[in-house]
């Protein structure tokens, strides 16, 4: 499967790969003043390929698939999944905001008309990524079939699987990265897993490579919050109310370790999304957080990203697990189309 995926797109995961590295180094001489190389780069990820292998042996098969489909190494291709984690063990700083964003939003039962839970999330990243950007439907013969927002010659990364188990993530960073899975491992294992309780330990567990949050929602509605560092991390179940989160840390212990404080936009995406939701009341719909997820108000602070600091949303999605409804648009969320996405 992976092998087909790699010599499909061949071309543009090429292209992609060098994009991201040439953007990771720009922005680690820009915002840190580190001079690194690809080669440094492709050490660290050499670094995180025996954790992979061991944590999601299936994963890492499919990883390998996809790096000789494309005639690229292990490396290289675990580099473009990985790559923030990567830069966070390179300990690259700056301002968080330039190195990407995300918002998100887990929406209880109780707010919904239909008393389905909902969940989803902006992805910001870099503007020139655009392009790369596509949904993929697997079919694996090992475990559930799935549906993921990703990009180009990559894993899951904004998904649901038959199951009825959703997967998101957002950014955020703190001082405690280490060799070891990358974000995009965890939630290709999260899509594989049955239970929200075997999809909790896929990512509790896991000996993470860097700091993200991550929510998780089953076909009954009920979801957790989880937000980590490398090392910790905290479970929020989340049956009623609603959940935002964006890029800075929420959880006290994770702050004390945050490893740069988050730009203005941030807070301001995650105090916007929860008025917006809040708003709704109870007539909550994929369409509210449709446009919730579309909002321009705030300008350079608006949750839809236009081009700031090198940085758009490019895609989004919005998830009803219990109604296995999967939408995404491709493209910043106020001018994209939305498509509802049919399982595999």
């Amino acid at each position: 499967m992976g092998q087909q995926f790699g010599e499909q797109c061949r071309g543009e995961i090429e292209t992609f790969y060098k994009l991201r590295v040439a953007n990771a180094i720009a922005q680690a001489k820009q915002h840190g003043g580190r001079d690194v190389d690809e080669a440094t780069l492709l050490r660290v990820a050499h670094a995180c390929v025996e954790p992979t292998r061991q944590y999601h042996p299936a994963g890492w098969e499919e990883l390998e698939g996809i790096a000789d489909g494309a005639n690229l190494s292990p490396e290289k291709i675990l580099a473009t999944n990985g790559l923030t984690d990567l830069r966070d063990i390179l300990a690259w700083h700056g301002d968080l905001e330039s190195f990407g964003g995300c918002s998100s939003v887990v929406v209880g039962a109780d707010r919904n008309e239909n008393g389905h839970g909902l969940c989803g999330q902006t992805w910001d990243l870099a503007t020139d990524n655009m392009p790369y950007v596509l949904v993929v439907r697997r079919s694996p013969s090992d475990g559930p079939s799935t549906r993921s927002l990703t990009t180009v010659g990559c894993l899951s990364l904004i998904g649901l699987n038959e199951r009825g188990i959703a997967v998101g993530t957002t950014n955020i960073r703190t001082k405690d990265p280490r060799a070891g899975v990358t974000y995009l491992s965890i939630i290709h294992k999260v899509l594989h897993c049955e239970t929200l309780e075997a999809a909790t330990a896929a990512v509790v567990d896991a000996p993470r490579a860097g700091a993200h949050y991550y929510y998780l929602m089953a076909k009954d509605s009920r979801a957790a919050a989880i937000e980590c560092s490398a090392s910790r991390a905290e479970v929020h179940p989340v049956r009623d109310g609603v959940f935002v989160h964006t890029n800075h840390c929420l959880v006290p212990a994770h702050q004390e370790i945050e490893a740069s404080t988050p730009a203005s936009s941030s807070h301001a995406r995650q105090s916007r999304l929860e008025s917006l939701v809040d708003e709704a009341k109870t007539a909550d719909s994929p369409g509210t957080i449709e446009a919730a997820f579309g909002d321009r108000a705030n300008g350079e602070n608006a949750i839809s990203r236009v081009d700031f600091n090198g940085i758009s949303s490019n895609g989004a999605v919005v998830m009803e697990p219990a109604a296995g409804l999967f939408r995404a648009c491709h493209g910043t969320p106020h001018d994209a189309e939305w498509l509802e996405i049919p399982p595999a």
